[in-house]
């Protein structure tokens, strides 16, 4: 029985097509605001239109896991996995989840779906496991590689961990390596009954939240305990990281970057000694969707050389120290007024 993709056709806009203020702020004034507006990952699936690549996607090598974020589902790679199977360049694998049939043993692209959308990183890495193992076994291929957005990053990050794993190459996409702030603050509105998104409520969520928060002294051991283990997932596993920037993102409680996409920062993305790609005027979602990101990921897979880095823009304005005066949720998103510092 083969199982067939569930994913969604996609809708995009060209490029040249998509709307553009008539005159784009700067980054100076950006950075300059007293009021920043952050998306929450919840919201990954609201993203820029992005045109796939003219040029059909290399065949790969091996099979490959594509691996979502909290709060999503394999529908998030639209874009990655259109261009992937596109003409027939690999065969498409469908879906993935626990309660998933007999898996196609001629697929090359597989797209996972956890039991719930927002899960504990300890629960997603059993289910990978599971997931890779019946890939393996279907298709004979001893290694499978992924790709993982957000969370889905961390996931593989905690299965390679754990030993007797059967990946060559991981992609982390907007992988927040070392957390992010905006985690904790919506852990503390569900502490104080206001949930933003997901609306619903419960232990599992709370401790993916936890597990996604800054890592500072005793905020959060298990991606401290990850980090410590880092040098030991280096040596079983290629990695590749693609940090978004361009949008203004809490590197900490108190610092503010324009090197993130509004809820990963650059800082937290990278990882010591592991190449490092990064594209310009993204949010959190669409760096899986870039055009850039989908060639760097393939290119990744295949072993063929890297495309350059995207250069930064010129004066692209420091890391601001701020103090947050008052910070609300509305819906997905999270205002965060904040007083400079420097003045």
């Amino acid at each position: 029985m083969q199982i067939t993709s569930t994913l969604p056709t996609p809708v995009r806009t060209p490029l040249s097509e998509i709307p553009r203020p008539s005159q784009q702020p700067s980054l100076e004034d950006i950075m300059a605001a007293d009021n920043f507006e952050f998306q929450w990952t919840g919201q990954e699936n609201t993203v820029d239109s992005f045109e796939l690549p003219a040029e059909n996607a290399p065949k790969l090598q091996k099979p490959v896991l594509l691996v979502h974020g909290f709060n999503s589902g394999a529908s998030t790679w639209t874009n990655m996995h259109t261009w992937l199977v596109r003409d027939g360049a690999n065969q498409d694998g469908g879906v993935i989840s626990p309660n998933s049939g007999k898996v196609d043993g001629e697929g090359r692209v597989f797209a996972m779906q956890f039991s719930r959308a927002c899960n504990s990183l300890a629960n997603n890495a059993a289910e990978l496991r599971q997931a890779i193992d019946r890939i393996s076994a279907a298709t004979g291929s001893p290694e499978v590689d992924v790709v993982g957005h957000s969370m889905g990053g961390l996931d593989a990050r905690a299965y390679i961990d754990q030993g007797n794993e059967k990946v060559d190459h991981l992609v982390m996409l907007a992988t927040p390596n070392h957390g992010s702030v905006l985690a904790d603050l919506d852990l503390k509105f569900r502490e104080w009954g206001l949930n933003t998104i997901p609306r619903e409520d419960d232990p599992l969520i709370r401790q993916s939240l936890r597990d996604l928060g800054e890592v500072r002294e005793g905020n959060n051991p298990n991606l401290a305990l990850l980090n410590q283990n880092f040098d030991r997932q280096k040596s079983r596993a290629k990695m590749l990281v693609v940090a978004g920037n361009g949008r203004p993102t809490l590197a900490s409680r108190y610092r503010i970057t324009i090197k993130g996409e509004g809820t990963v920062s650059r800082e937290s993305a990278s990882l010591p000694n592991v190449p490092l790609r990064n594209i310009w005027g993204v949010n959190h979602g669409g760096v899986k969707d870039h055009p850039d990101a989908l060639r760097m990921t393939a290119a990744f897979l295949t072993d063929a050389p890297l495309p350059m880095d995207s250069q930064d823009p010129p004066n692209v304005p420091a890391d601001r120290d701020i103090t947050p005066l008052k910070i609300n949720a509305d819906g997905g998103h999270i205002h965060y007024f904040v007083e400079d510092t420097k003045k």
